[in-house]
């Protein structure tokens, strides 16, 4: 009785260390779950703080350079004439229209604002050197508000029209950015304008 009460305490101790093993392992399974998973959590953490630093990072880059000066697209800054066309036969009054690449274009009223400008006409005379203020008077037209085009009232004749950008203070970006044409005023032919 004794030996058969000693071999079936056996068996439950064997029975109970199976189960404690059984146990341990699972618990060990489920740390080592939790291990990998908070593993993945910190990576995927890093990937996305990486993507969002990426993305503020981009974000700033593409507002430094929509904000920044000397930009245009072909590497080109400088002014054009939309209208009229160098050699142009044009009436005594005409519209002329004009533009701007590389910057932007702002009214004088609101200040010094780096990479703005606005535009101006120089009658019968050549592009005014950087940073020289562009006087007022009647060969200097001023375009001070920001406009893209203005009425021009000529004499008959061969002219020469200047489109000179500059600053808020009037003051000329210089040759990089000015652009003369000729024009002839009036139904008469006319002698090609010294430029």
């Amino acid at each position: 009785t004794m030996m058969t009460s000693s071999i079936a305490q056996t068996r439950v101790n064997v029975v109970v260390s199976r189960a404690r093993t059984s146990s341990s392992s699972a618990a060990r399974g489920r740390s080592a779950r939790v291990c990998v998973a908070q593993g993945l959590s910190r990576d995927v953490e890093a990937v996305v703080t990486f993507t969002r630093n990426a993305a503020f990072a981009l974000g700033v880059a593409a507002v430094m350079t929509s904000a920044s000066p000397a930009m245009a697209k072909d590497g080109k800054n400088g002014v054009y004439w939309v209208s009229p066309q160098d050699g142009a036969q044009v009436e005594e009054e005409f519209t002329a229209k004009f533009g701007v690449k590389g910057y932007e274009l702002a009214p004088a009223s609101e200040g010094l604002q780096e990479g703005t400008g606005h535009h101006h006409i120089v009658i019968d005379g050549t592009f005014v050197e950087k940073g020289q203020a562009i006087p007022f008077d009647d060969t200097h037209l001023h375009y001070g508000k920001a406009q893209k085009e203005g009425i021009i009232k000529l004499s008959p004749g061969p002219h020469t029209l200047t489109l000179q950008f500059a600053n808020a203070k009037h003051e000329s970006f210089g040759q990089k950015f000015s652009k003369t044409i000729s024009v002839c005023v009036g139904a008469e032919p006319c002698a090609p304008a010294k430029k």
